[in-house]
């Protein structure tokens, strides 16, 4: 049993960036199609603004997970203002692809191709496939650029 314990803690501390990234991308995943659903079928905003208004949200709750708890970012004053900036310019480039996505996939192909009543579902759908490439394009711009390990 101590080897196992053993095994796993090594693991943990090998892939633990992955596996906090992976942790926090599932929860700011969860919050955005729960916001997109709620904002969009029971407040009833329209495509592109419950879109827009959740992925603000859900932009700065995952700066602030990816700064503390993922990246451990340590920068202070200006570096951290830069890295603000770069996680959020970063953040403007995967959003403007989400709702491109959002915008074509709901308001065309599912409210053109999909019965009434099942709009709202499939609209989550979309949203899922969305999600799935932002989260990759985030991970590697995160990575690359934002919390480099590289001298700042």
């Amino acid at each position: 049993m101590k080897k196992l314990w053993e095994l796993g803690m090594s693991l943990y501390k090998k892939y633990r960036e992955t596996i906090a990234y992976l942790f926090f991308g599932v929860v700011a995943t969860l919050l955005n199609i729960v916001l997109y659903y709620v904002l969009t079928s029971m407040v009833g905003l329209s495509t592109a603004l419950g879109n827009i208004v959740d992925t603000i949200i859900c932009v700065l709750f995952q700066y602030f997970t990816n700064r503390i708890w993922v990246f451990r970012s340590k920068n202070r004053g200006m570096a951290a203002v830069r890295e603000f900036l770069q996680f959020m310019g970063c953040r403007a480039v995967t959003a403007v692809i989400d709702e491109a996505i959002m915008i074509v996939g709901v308001d065309y192909v599912v409210k053109g191709m999909v019965p009434v009543g099942l709009q709202g579902i499939a609209g989550v759908g979309v949203k899922v496939l969305a999600n799935v490439i932002v989260i990759v394009l985030n991970y590697v711009f995160s990575k690359l650029i934002v919390f480099s390990k590289k001298a700042k």
